[in-house]
C-alpha cells in the first residue's frame, strides 16, 4: 500500500489544482488589468506548490514496493500532466495581456480607442485564448498517450524483473541441494574409507591367527614325534 506522506501530499495536490482550475476557468476569464495580473501571480506560485509537492509524491513512489509503484506512479505523472495543462493555459493568458497591453498602448498614443476596436481587440484575445486551449488540449493527449506508453513498458520491466527474481531463487535452491547432495557424498566416502580399514584390519587379524595356529601345530607335530 502507498504510504502515509504519499496519500497526504495527494490529496494536498487535488485540492490545490481544484482552486487554480476555478481560478482559471472563472475570475480569470472574467478580469483585466492588474486583477488579472495577480490571478496569474497566485496560479503561478500555486503551481510551483503543486509541482514541489508532485515531487515529493514521485520520490515516494520510487521507493515503494515494485507491486504498488505502477500505480503511484500513474497518479503521480496524471498530476504532472494537470500542472502542464495549468502552466500553458496561464502561459496563453500572459500573452493574450501582453498583446493586449501593447494594442491599448498603440490606441493611446494614437488617440483613438473606440468601443468598437476594444471589442475587436477582446474578440482577437478570446480567440488566442481558444487557440491556447486547443493546443492545450492536444498537447495533453500526447502526454496522455506517453504516459500510458511509459506504463505499458514499466510493467513490461516489473515483470521482467519479478521472473528474474523467480529463476534466481530457483537456482538458489538447486545450488542448495547440490551441496547438501556434496555433504551427504562426502559423508559416504568416509564411510567407505572407514569400512575398508576395519576390513584390511580384520584380514591382518586373521592372517594372525592362522600364522599363529600354524606355529602352534607345527610345535605339536614337532612335540609329538620328535621329542
Amino acid at each position: 500500500m502507498s504510504s502515509e506522506k504519499f496519500e497526504t501530499l495527494d490529496e494536498d495536490v487535488q485540492g490545490l489544482f481544484e482552486v487554480l482550475q476555478r481560478k482559471c476557468t472563472g475570475r480569470l476569464e472574467q478580469c483585466f488589468g492588474e486583477e488579472k495580473k495577480q490571478i496569474i501571480a497566485d496560479v503561478e506560485r500555486g503551481i510551483d506548490e503543486a509541482r514541489q509537492a508532485i515531487f515529493e509524491m514521485e520520490a515516494e513512489a520510487r521507493a515503494a514496493p515494485g507491486s504498488f509503484r505502477t500505480e503511484m506512479m500513474g497518479r503521480v505523472r496524471k498530476h504532472q500532466d494537470t500542472a502542464s495543462k495549468l502552466a500553458l493555459l496561464i502561459k496563453s493568458s500572459k500573452q493574450a495581456e501582453m498583446s493586449l497591453a501593447s494594442s491599448r498602448g498603440a490606441m493611446f498614443e494614437n488617440h483613438s480607442v473606440g468601443y468598437n476596436q476594444n471589442r475587436g481587440i477582446d474578440n482577437a484575445l478570446q480567440a488566442t485564448v481558444r487557440q491556447g486551449t486547443a493546443v492545450l488540449e492536444r498537447t495533453s493527449q500526447s502526454l496522455h498517450r506517453t504516459t500510458q506508453v511509459a506504463l505499458e513498458s514499466e510493467e513490461i520491466g516489473t515483470g521482467v524483473i519479478q521472473e528474474l527474481s523467480q529463476q534466481r531463487e530457483v537456482l538458489v535452491r538447486t545450488r542448495d541441494r547440490l551441496t547438501v547432495t556434496d555433504a551427504e557424498l562426502g559423508r559416504s566416502r568416509r564411510i567407505l574409507r572407514s569400512m575398508s580399514r576395519v576390513a584390511l584390519t580384520n584380514k591382518l587379524v586373521l592372517i594372525c591367527i592362522i600364522l599363529l595356529e600354524i606355529c602352534i601345530l607345527a610345535g605339536l607335530v614337532y612335540y609329538k614325534f620328535f621329542s
